[in-house]
């Protein structure tokens, strides 16, 4: 029987460790595409794409030269007369597919070209991430060109949802643990080591896209963003459950820890209904 117990803590310890890994790797994927990352990291990107002139980059339906700085600065031009009407609020142009609406307080306010090319920026990136992609996560490859949708809003709500599946698996498999270890005292150190040992893969995780992303290398530095912070927070999670379950150990009243054979349950049990019985005849005599 505890060969067999044995077994079954290796096995679920195992399914514990590469959901751990799984988990923390779909929550780096998810929670480094917040919109506020993605711009930042997008930004020179699309200023270098758009300085560069480098063609069909930025959409698949592109076609000729990619130049938004170029665009941008003759709808400021444009823009100057335009929004000396009171009544105009913001400039609206497209280009290559992409609209951009730049405020006139911006056009009215600017001695160049400047502030409106950097809000044109914004807008596409803007554009990128909260398209609505008319494709499946994986199928994206095949329906896009250059695939920013990696780094959208899509992109990020697919991360999370597998973040969450995994994690009601951990939870599933942390109970089996509990209910499988003798000592309970045992579980934290089990789970907590677990934990720190998935935590060092996550340090290779830029290794392992690097690899894989050949054309699509660029964007990798955006989507492992919170690597450093989710490795550190498992590390120091999982350090805690272990240092918890051997302070449980050493701390646990003795009362805690004792345990019950079943003749010592029957007798805790006759104990009790004598004590009923007792009270029931009493009642009775008064």
């Amino acid at each position: 029987m505890g060969f067999f117990r044995g077994g079954l803590i290796l096995i679920v310890g195992i399914l514990l460790f590469f959901s751990f890994l799984a988990a923390t790797s779909f929550f780096i994927l998810g929670s480094s595409l917040k919109y506020d990352n993605v711009r930042e990291g997008l930004y020179p990107i699309v200023k270098n794409v758009s300085e560069s002139g480098t063609t069909g980059i930025l959409s698949k339906e592109i076609t000729g030269d990619f130049n938004l700085t170029e665009a941008a600065e003759d709808a400021w031009r444009i823009a100057k007369s335009y929004c000396r009407n009171r009544n105009n609020t913001e400039y609206v142009f497209s280009y290559e597919g992409y609209t951009l609406d730049i405020p006139c307080e911006t056009v009215l306010n600017s001695t160049n070209s400047e502030a409106v090319v950097n809000e044109s920026y914004e807008d596409v990136i803007y554009d990128i991430y909260y398209k609505d992609y008319d494709c499946n996560f994986w199928n994206c490859f095949s329906k896009t060109g250059f695939p920013f949708f990696l780094v959208s809003k899509k992109a990020m709500d697919y991360w999370m949802e597998k973040f969450y599946l995994v994690l009601i698996v951990c939870l599933v498999l942390i109970g089996f643990m509990f209910l499988l270890v003798e000592q309970k005292t045992s579980a934290p150190i089990i789970i907590g080591a677990f934990l720190v040992l998935s935590a060092f893969p996550l340090l290779k995780l830029n290794d392992f896209f690097y690899a894989i992303a050949g054309n699509f290398s660029v964007l990798i530095n955006l989507f492992l963003n919170s690597t450093r912070s989710v490795f550190l927070f498992s590390l120091i999670f999982g350090m805690f459950l272990v240092g918890a379950g051997i302070a449980l150990r050493f701390w646990m009243p003795d009362s805690i820890k004792k345990k019950f054979s079943a003749k010592d349950v029957r007798e805790i049990v006759k104990e009790e209904i004598s004590k009923s019985n007792q009270s029931r005849r009493k009642k009775k005599k008064k």
